[in-house]
């Protein structure tokens, strides 16, 4: 059976939940019904409802004075959002590993490949590399049974990605590939201990760099942000 074609509303949803977390629409920005009207060709109604679907997914916020925007990044955002992708992705991950068939193994691979060629670029294009990073780990749940566990993770880990664009250019992404192989050499071994801890501590990475930024250490917020990710890495 072919999928429903999609409404106008759930089109435009799709292409503004994509613009803002690859970056497109950046945190903090106003969301004008005119300009986005004009630039996704859809008229008031639809884009109204759509911004509203997005702002129970938390990436859009409405204000008495100000109306809509894209909802601003903080650092009890990236702790909560750190929180449960460190809950979710490694059970996810663990139930693919010892799942998965050669097919899968080929998958792995191959998104690996194109991850690692995407951090390697000179010229780093930050939205490239997101997608990369979430094609690998498509594809290294994809073996995972439970599709409720898969639909979670999937939606925790691009809520991340506002994240994973502000702060790839300031981590070592050397570090970030020596991590990358062993979390390949760990899916492909089933070693499930290795699983969980290596997407911990890749996370966490995220988190720490974040937090390290102006955005992410407003006062005296980031002392308790930054002990809870240590705390979720370990």
């Amino acid at each position: 059976m072919s999928a429903a074609p999609q409404t106008r509303i759930e089109w435009v949803e799709d292409q503004m939940r994509s613009a803002i977390l690859l970056g497109e629409l950046p945190p903090g920005q106003r969301l004008l019904t005119a300009q986005l009207s004009e630039r996704f060709s859809v008229s008031p109604t639809p884009l109204r409802e759509a911004m509203q679907r997005l702002a129970g997914e938390g990436l859009v916020e409405f204000t008495t004075q100000r109306g809509a925007r894209v909802t601003p990044l903080s650092a009890e955002d990236c702790v909560e959002i750190t929180d449960l992708r460190c809950l979710l992705e490694p059970v996810a991950l663990r139930h693919a590993a010892t799942s998965g068939d050669d097919a899968w193994r080929q998958r792995v691979r191959a998104a690996s490949r194109g991850l690692l060629s995407a951090w390697k670029e000179r010229d780093h294009a930050r939205a490239s590399s997101e997608l990369a990073y979430r094609a690998f780990y498509e594809a290294s749940v994809s073996a995972c049974r439970s599709l409720r566990l898969r639909q979670f993770a999937r939606v925790v880990r691009e809520q991340e990605a506002r994240y994973r664009l502000v702060t790839i250019d300031s981590v070592d992404r050397r570090v970030l590939a020596r991590d990358h192989r062993a979390m390949v050499n760990a899916l492909l071994a089933a070693d499930t201990v290795q699983i969980e801890e290596l997407v911990k501590r890749e996370v966490a990475g995220f988190a720490r760099a974040f937090l390290g930024t102006s955005i992410g250490n407003p006062g005296g917020a980031a002392g308790t942000v930054e002990a809870a990710v240590v705390e979720r890495q370990g």
